[in-house]
C-alpha cells in the first residue's frame, strides 16, 4: 500500500496539473482573443481610413468648385476689363491718328489754296490786294455769303471784286471794322451786275453777269453786246468795266448758249473756273 504522503503528492500533483491546463486554456483563449480583435481592429481602422479620407475628398470637392467657378469668373472679368482698356487705348490712339490726319490734310489743302492764290494774285493787276481768312459761311447760306476777317482799318471798299480757288467768286456786300461779307456769285439773286468779257475766237463780247443755274451749275451771262456766235469752250474774265474796275480775273469758260425766256436776247452759261465747295483763303482786289 501506498503511504499516505505519496497519495497527497498524487492528489496535488493531479489538481495542480488541472490548474495549469485551466490556465493554458485561459491564456490560449486571451491570445486568441487579441489576436481576433487585432485583426478586426486593423479591418475596422482601414475601412474607416478609406471612408473618411473618401468622405473628405468629396467634401472638398464640393467646397472647392465654388472657389473654382469665382476663380474662373474672376479670370474672365479681369481678361475683360484689359480688352475694355485695350479697345479704349486703341479708340484713343485712332482718334489721335484721325485728328492727325485730318489736320495735315486741311493743312495740305490750306497750302495748296495759298499757293494758288499767290499766283492769281501776281497774275492780276489791281492798286489794293487783301489776303483774307474765310472766318464765317452758314450752311443756311452757303450759297449766298460768307465773312471774310479783313474791314474798313484794312481800307476795304464795296467796289472790290474777290478771288479764291483758281477764279472769280464774288464781290464786297457791306464793310465792318474787322470784318467784311462777301456776296457769292453762286447768289440766286445776283444784283452786283459784274461785267465780264468773252473772247470767242477773234471776237470781243461783253455781258454782265445776272444770275446762277444751279442745275447747271453755271453763271448766267446776259446784256450782250452783240449777237455773234459764241462758242462753247471760250473763256470768260472780268472787262473791268462798271462799278468794278479790276480786269481779266479768270471767271470760266462758256459751257452753252441758249435764248432768253422773251426769246429777244441770249443767254450765255459760264462753268467757273473758281470751286466754291470749300473757301478758306481769298483775296479782295481793288484800284
Amino acid at each position: 500500500m501506498l503511504s499516505p504522503f505519496l497519495v497527497f503528492y498524487c492528489d496535488f500533483v493531479g489538481i495542480e496539473m488541472k490548474k495549469f491546463k485551466k490556465s493554458r486554456l485561459i491564456v490560449m483563449i486571451i491570445v486568441l482573443i487579441l489576436t481576433a480583435s487585432a485583426l478586426l481592429l486593423s479591418t475596422y481602422s482601414t475601412w474607416f481610413v478609406n471612408g473618411t479620407s473618401n468622405a473628405l475628398s468629396l467634401v472638398d470637392n464640393v467646397l472647392s468648385k465654388p472657389f473654382h467657378l469665382l476663380s474662373d469668373v474672376k479670370s474672365d472679368l479681369e481678361h475683360l476689363v484689359n480688352t475694355y482698356h485695350e479697345n479704349e487705348e486703341l479708340k484713343a490712339t485712332l482718334n489721335e491718328i484721325d485728328s492727325a490726319s485730318n489736320e495735315l490734310s486741311d493743312l495740305k489743302e490750306e497750302n495748296a489754296q495759298l499757293r494758288e492764290m499767290l499766283d492769281m494774285k501776281n497774275s492780276i493787276k489791281s492798286d489794293v490786294k487783301l489776303s483774307a481768312d474765310v472766318i464765317a459761311r452758314t450752311p443756311a447760306s452757303w450759297s449766298n455769303e460768307l465773312t471774310v476777317n479783313v474791314g474798313s482799318e484794312n481800307k476795304v471798299a464795296s467796289t472790290m471784286l474777290v478771288v479764291g480757288n483758281g477764279g472769280l467768286i464774288g464781290s464786297v456786300d457791306q464793310v465792318n471794322e474787322h470784318s467784311s461779307r462777301i456776296s457769292l456769285l453762286t447768289n440766286k439773286k445776283n444784283s452786283e451786275n459784274i461785267s465780264v468779257r468773252i473772247q470767242s475766237g477773234s471776237k470781243t463780247i461783253y455781258g454782265i453777269i445776272v444770275g446762277y443755274d444751279e442745275k447747271k451749275s453755271a453763271f448766267i451771262v446776259s446784256q450782250l453786246n452783240t449777237s455773234d456766235e459764241i462758242k462753247e469752250g471760250s473763256k470768260v474774265v472780268t472787262s473791268g468795266l462798271g462799278s468794278y474796275p479790276v480786269a481779266n480775273i479768270s471767271v470760266g469758260k462758256v459751257s452753252s448758249v441758249a435764248s432768253s425766256s422773251d426769246y429777244l436776247t441770249k443767254e450765255v452759261y459760264i462753268k467757273p473756273s473758281a470751286d466754291f465747295s470749300d473757301i478758306r483763303v481769298v483775296t479782295l482786289v481793288g484800284n
